[in-house]
């Protein structure tokens, strides 16, 4: 799967936003924005998935991640009615099937393997010596390698049960695709800010 979906997965790094994180060029307003996004992304997703879960996974859980963003725009300074307004990113209701599951959590939790990159480079931004701001990157960071497990052995567990294989890497496919696009009016808005 991950040669698959490699192409779409390194279009993410390209993004404005991270490039600004990793480089240490990003501001708390751009990072707010970001987190922003995020949590829109990750608020439809949790919905999703939940709806999509359609029997046991050998003791794997999804966690919601969307409560963790929403501390962490909180602790930027966002008020409630601000964090209920932020926009969703319905498209991925199309995406997330009972079929396509394995492939959406492939991406998901193997995004929490990058987290202690971003939660460094969101470190030096915010602080080091606590976790407002970026409780979604360190509960990543530190969740990684159990995480990761988990859904290695449920996609085993779709292999093992004769499980199509095309479902789940379209599904990874397209969830990195509807997160690239997300992101999308971040990298307008960085074009925007480099012309002025």
């Amino acid at each position: 799967m991950r040669l698959q979906t490699n192409d779409v997965h390194q279009q993410l790094h390209r993004h404005a936003p991270f490039v600004a994180l990793f480089d240490g060029f990003i501001g708390r307003d751009d990072y707010c924005a970001l987190m922003v996004r995020f949590y829109g992304f990750y608020a439809a997703l949790d919905r999703a998935i939940a709806q999509a879960l359609s029997y046991p996974t050998q003791g794997f859980a999804c966690i919601e991640r969307a409560g963790f963003l929403a501390q962490d725009l909180t602790d930027l300074g966002l008020g409630s009615a601000a964090i209920a307004n932020c926009p969703a990113c319905e498209d991925v209701n199309a995406i997330v099937t009972p079929a396509s599951l394995g492939g959406v959590l492939y991406v998901i939790e193997g995004a929490n393997l990058g987290a202690t990159q971003i939660d460094r480079a969101a470190q030096k931004l915010l602080s080091p010596d606590h976790t407002r701001g970026r409780s979604f990157w360190a509960w990543s960071r530190l969740h990684n390698c159990s995480r990761w497990g988990g859904v290695t052995a449920y996609l085993a567990d779709l292999d093992a049960a004769s499980h199509p294989h095309k479902p789940p890497i379209h599904g990874a496919n397209d969830v990195f695709q509807a997160l690239a696009n997300w992101l999308a009016p971040l990298d307008q808005s960085a074009v925007a800010m480099e012309v002025l």
